[in-house]
């Protein structure tokens, strides 16, 4: 997708599933100009043997990074959803280790932190990311329990902030504002002050 104005940051959305790439294709009608939204969309022969869901498999990594060499001109965020979270986490492992791209945050959503895909008790070592980390999470959410998203704090050197929204798991659609707020602020809070002044600081989280 090509947009309209020159954006300041691209944010690659990494959905749950193949047949939910919409949501975050909507996301881009509320976010400023200053981002970008792109949207993996997933190969249907790779689907890691669960249907729809998608995995964090080497094959879906490389080929995800395939597709996003063109689009690293510009610093990156990562945004991933449930089985998408785990499949940004490797993606941006990658990138910081094997090019030149920076990446500024990575959004955890509706995920616990795991590192071994299927392996959700294998215990975490040393952090091998250096960007921030930005979990966001349901109140309420049975399968994702705060305490359990608080360990993505373990997975990188940098910065971690975890985000909490009423309710269980529908807060991406519930709270989608919020969220939309949320990439703004973590976003321009990086960039330089001639990015803030250009844009203005009453634009944030518009």
């Amino acid at each position: 997708m090509q947009p309209e104005t020159p954006s300041s940051f691209r944010l690659i959305c990494f959905p749950e599933c193949a047949g939910s790439t919409a949501y975050y294709l909507s996301l881009s009608e509320l976010l400023l100009p200053t981002v970008e939204v792109l949207v993996v969309q997933y190969p249907p022969a790779i689907d890691g043997g669960q249907g729809e869901h998608v995995t964090d498999s080497p094959e879906l990594v490389d080929r995800v990074l395939d597709a996003l060499r063109e689009w690293t001109g510009r610093p990156v965020a990562l945004f991933g959803h449930r089985a998408g979270a785990a499949l940004a986490y490797r993606v941006a492992e990658r990138l910081e280790r094997e090019s030149e791209s920076a990446v500024l945050t990575l959004f955890v959503s509706g995920s616990t932190a795991q590192r071994d895909s299927g392996r959700r008790d294998t215990p975490l070592g040393p952090p091998v990311l250096a960007c921030r980390i930005v979990a966001l999470a349901g109140e309420h959410d049975p399968k994702t329990p705060l305490h359990a998203v608080r360990a993505w704090r373990r997975c990188t050197r940098g910065r971690f902030d975890l985000e909490v929204f009423p309710g269980s798991r529908g807060y991406l659609d519930a709270s989608r504002r919020e969220v939309v707020n949320l990439v703004h602020d973590q976003l321009l809070s990086q960039s330089n002050l001639d990015a803030e002044w250009e844009f203005g600081a009453d634009d944030k989280g518009a």
